[in-house]
């Protein structure tokens, strides 16, 4: 949150140990990819161009994967 977005997007990942984040563009192109113990809760949005992007989340309870909107 929040969506859409200017400029940070918050991840509530407390607890989770392994994880392995993605943000990818409407292309498919991915863009960020972090991987292992996530320790901080926002990531910044402000270098990318307004548009359509999809964060994808993955823990070993499971995957999320959600569309986001920066402005």
């Amino acid at each position: 949150f929040p969506n859409p977005t200017s400029d940070n997007l918050t991840i509530s990942l407390e607890g989770i140990d392994n994880v392995n984040i993605s943000i990818i563009n409407s292309q498919g192109k991915i863009l960020l990819q972090e991987s292992g113990k996530y320790d901080k809760d926002k990531i910044s949005l402000s270098n990318y161009q307004s548009g359509i992007y999809f964060v994808k989340i993955i823990t070993s309870d499971g995957s999320i994967q959600s569309r986001i909107i920066k402005l």
